[in-house]
């Protein structure tokens, strides 16, 4: 038994040296290249520079990429699989606004492959993301695809919305209007939480994702709420 013991937590450091190597080659990777790309330009640099800078095989570079647009802006945020919107369609919630964000925030604080908690070298991580941010300010077809994702995230975001708000008419608060009309405005404000999250993010480089997500959650609801009086 305790030789079965040995092998089973060797076993688990194996584990975890290959993936903290597997990190520390995707965050070479994504060093290289935002570097090359910020001082030469995003139509300048090719992948086989980037492999070459990195010393990895174009394999390796698409074991851990889809294109060159990818390293340069980094994936965003992911996109919520349908078994968690349905989730979100179908489970009663006091607060679908917090609960969307809260999703969004872990997801992105557990994915190895973008989480500054789990990065195996956080300084580098830092100026990888604020290379891309500069990159993609740089490069309009690299912002228009970052917009385009958002707006994908957006319409599901709707949609699970709508859902819920269809199935749960107790959770709806403005009863003059359509559900659809209203899932747009709750779909409205988690957009501008994730925006100004963002910023928040880069401000604030120390707090996790899902920290930031709450705070701009809270503080935009609670602001709204406030402005709500006086309109008529």
């Amino acid at each position: 038994m305790t030789e079965a013991r040995n092998e089973s937590t060797q076993s688990a450091v194996d584990c975890g040296l290959r993936e903290r190597k597997r990190r520390e080659t995707r965050l070479r990777i994504e060093d290289c290249a935002t570097a090359l790309i910020l001082e030469h330009g995003f139509h300048q640099v090719t992948i086989d520079e980037i492999c070459e800078k990195a010393e990895v095989s174009r394999r390796t570079f698409f074991n851990y990429f889809d294109s060159k647009d990818q390293v340069a802006a980094g994936r965003g945020v992911p996109p919520i699989p349908a078994v968690d919107l349905e989730a979100f369609a179908t489970t009663d919630s006091s607060n679908i606004i917090r609960d969307v964000l809260d999703y969004i925030g872990k997801a992105v604080d557990n994915d190895p492959d973008s989480s500054l908690r789990l990065s195996p070298d956080r300084a580098t991580s830092l100026m990888v993301r604020e290379r891309r941010r500069q990159i993609v300010l740089e490069t309009p077809e690299l912002s228009a695809a970052g917009m385009r994702r958002f707006d994908a995230l957006a319409g599901d975001i709707l949609a699970a919305i709508t859902a819920f708000l269809t199935r749960f008419p107790e959770h709806r608060h403005l009863p003059d209007v359509t559900v659809h009309h209203e899932a747009l405005q709750l779909t409205a404000l988690i957009r501008t939480a994730l925006a100004t999250g963002g910023l928040l993010h880069r401000e604030q480089p120390e707090l996790t994702k899902w920290e930031v997500l709450t705070h701009a959650g809270r503080h935009m609801t609670a602001l709204a709420a406030n402005y709500s009086r006086g309109w008529d």
